[in-house]
């Protein structure tokens, strides 16, 4: 039991750890609906709604003068959902720059925070991002595109700095997120092999219940810490490998503590009984 204690103290201090260096990666700069009136729709709650004609059109949210980014790469992120909405939407962020240049980043990609604004959604997550090549925006200007009718619901936005090439405005990147899923389910299963194995032998029963016990718990921690990305806006990059994991390790070790404590509960029954029967 003690290498248990000391597997799971230092699963959970790494844990603790992990969070607070990468969240303090950038200093966000909260847009509020509520300090920063919209371009277009009306505020409901803490979020802006906008309602599309059929015909659609342009509308735009907020323009921010000399934004704080430090002449780094940058993105804007934050929720949103929709209904009902005609063909592709997206939102686009104009970086314009002292020189009279301008460059885009909209929501055209295939899925996750950069998915098209389409049909209908509950709140999910989007990300604007740029490369600004160690230049610094005076001006950031932020659209809603729509090709036809629909209802849109806009959140509170984000603009934060990001590292230049890391791609992402989260904890980390997408490409860290891969590596992360890799790795995690790859200890998961061996993890899981490991304990199993040990189980149909009915051995080593205090150090499969302990080590069990201890996943069971990272699991519910990483709900936790993946519920929190998602409230604070978090990429698909950030939030969904932390659920999944948390969501396996429920499932998996969680089911399995309970099948391996009535496995070993059984064993000792059944070594009881063969004592019982070898007395004269």
């Amino acid at each position: 039991m003690k290498s248990v204690r000391v597997f799971a103290r230092t699963v959970l201090v790494a844990f603790v750890i992990m969070i607070p260096a990468s969240a303090a990666r950038a200093e966000p700069v909260v847009v509020d609906w509520y300090r920063t009136p919209p371009l277009s729709g009306t505020v409901e709650g803490d979020a802006v709604r906008i309602q599309s004609p059929a015909g659609g059109g342009a509308f735009p949210l907020i323009v921010i003068e000399n934004p704080p980014v430090g002449g780094t790469d940058y993105a804007i992120v934050g929720r949103i959902r929709f209904e009902a909405v005609q063909g592709s939407g997206y939102l686009e962020m104009w970086s314009v720059f002292g020189d009279g240049t301008r460059y885009f980043s909209r929501t055209l990609g295939g899925r996750g925070p950069l998915a098209p604004i389409t049909g209908r959604s509950g709140w999910r997550s989007f990300e604007l991002g740029f490369h600004a090549a160690g230049q610094s925006p005076a001006r950031l200007e932020v659209n809603l595109v729509l090709p036809g009718s629909g209802t849109v619901w806009v959140g509170p936005m984000r603009i934060q700095s990001i590292r230049a090439g890391d791609g992402s405005a989260g904890w980390w990147s997408g490409r860290a997120a891969g590596l992360i899923g890799a790795i995690g389910g790859t200890i998961i299963g061996m993890l899981g092999a490991l304990l199993g194995g040990l189980t149909s032998r009915r051995r080593a029963r205090s150090f499969v219940l302990g080590a069990m016990l201890v996943l069971v718990v990272v699991g519910g921690a990483c709900l936790v810490a993946g519920m929190a990305a998602l409230v604070l806006g978090q990429p698909y990059a950030v939030y969904f490998p932390v659920l999944l994991i948390g969501v396996i390790l429920l499932a998996v070790f969680g089911n399995g503590r309970r099948a391996a404590r009535r496995t070993y509960e059984d064993a000792e029954l059944r070594r009881m009984r063969a004592l019982d029967l070898s007395r004269p």
